[in-house]
Parts: C-alpha cells; structure tokens; sequence
C-alpha cells in the first residue's frame, strides 16, 4: 500500500493575481513566508492582460489619430490624409501584453511565491 503524500503548508495561500492578490503575495513573501497563489486565467490579473491597459493602449492610439486628423487646426500642414493601420495598433497591444505577462512572471518568481493554476 502505498503512503499517502503529505500536503503542502504554506503561511498564507492568496488567490487570484489582480492588483490586491500580487501585492499582498508579494509582501508577505518579502518578510520570509511561503505564499501560494492561485490564478485561474490571467497573470497579473485582468487589467494587464484585457482590461485597463490594453484598452488605454488602443486609446492612445485613436488620440493620436484624432490629433492627426485635427492638426491643421494648429497650423499643421500634412501632404496626405493619415490612415490608421489596425495590424500594427493591435501588435503594439499585444507586445505591451507579452512584456506585463512576463514582467509579472519575473516578479512572482524572484520574489519566491508559488504561482499556481487552478
């Protein structure tokens, strides 16, 4: 018969990774707890991944648009009308997703939290 395995123990075990679960696992981990976390869908939480930040992102870009439509305005003068390329605002989103994802993959590893999905 075999024995049956021992749980994990852990000081304090946080779940989800949004912006309250990353800063508490974090800080108890500094002060030299073992901190599980466990995260269903996203690292970081949602706003990093599909809600604050990847849609302030888009956001720049139409203001940037916006100013470009609107610059003559200002005495801007441009030899043609600007054109938003679509492919590249959604690439520079993505790219800002990718390095948040991993600057928080980073963070939950140095900082020696168990990141758990679940």
């Amino acid at each position: 018969m075999e024995a049956a395995s021992k749980p994990e123990q852990y000081d304090a075990l946080i779940v989800g990774s949004g912006a309250a679960g990353k800063f508490i696992s974090w800080s108890i981990s500094s002060t030299g707890k073992r901190v599980a976390l466990v995260e269903r869908r996203w690292v970081g939480g949602s706003c990093p991944n599909v809600a604050c930040l990847p849609s302030k992102n888009v956001i720049h870009s139409a203001a940037i648009a916006h100013d470009a439509r609107n610059s003559v305005t200002s005495g801007m003068l441009l030899s043609s009308t600007p054109q938003i390329d679509m492919a590249v605002v959604r690439e520079r989103k993505r790219e800002m997703v990718r390095g948040l994802v991993e600057m928080h993959e980073g963070r939950f590893k140095g900082s020696g939290v168990e990141f758990i999905w679940g």
